[in-house]
């Protein structure tokens, strides 16, 4: 792969983070695929579709209305694989509507390190997500678990 993709496949999760910091749904579909595979231990199930991702964004920001990514380090890119791959810190507090569904704010905060692993394909759109992370770890100190 060239320079210019490496480069493409590192600026990924940046680009990621800002539109989860920016909080504003059209940067959504400059990130996503048309169809994707993106699986989070927060969802219930996988997502698929950019109707899909809308929703999730939506609901974690009107939970979570401080909710901010940060990166930590630099990404780890897998040239060859079209993946790129990018540890962060989740901070927040639960204060907004019901996420997950049926679970009212409990207006207690959280920080939590994760992982994602993104396949990015030419457009510089990604086609799967994975995130890692203890759910656990984050239900625990938002006092549902």
């Amino acid at each position: 792969m060239s320079t210019s993709v490496t480069q493409s496949l590192a600026r990924y999760p940046s680009r990621y983070f800002a539109a989860w910091n920016g909080r504003e749904p059209a940067d959504v579909d400059e990130l996503l695929a048309a169809e994707f595979s993106w699986i989070d231990p927060s969802l219930p199930a996988e997502l698929t579709h950019l109707d899909g991702a809308h929703g999730f964004f939506a609901a974690s920001w009107a939970a979570f209305p401080d909710l901010h990514f940060t990166a930590v380090g630099e990404p780890l890119v897998d040239q060859p694989g079209g993946r790129v791959a990018a540890e962060w810190r989740m901070t927040g507090t639960h204060t907004g509507a019901e996420f997950p569904p049926g679970v009212p704010a409990t207006g207690k905060a959280f920080d939590v390190l994760g992982t994602d692993v993104f396949t990015v394909d030419a457009d510089g759109r990604a086609t799967a997500i994975r995130a890692y992370y203890d759910a656990a770890t984050l239900a625990r100190q938002l006092g549902l678990g």
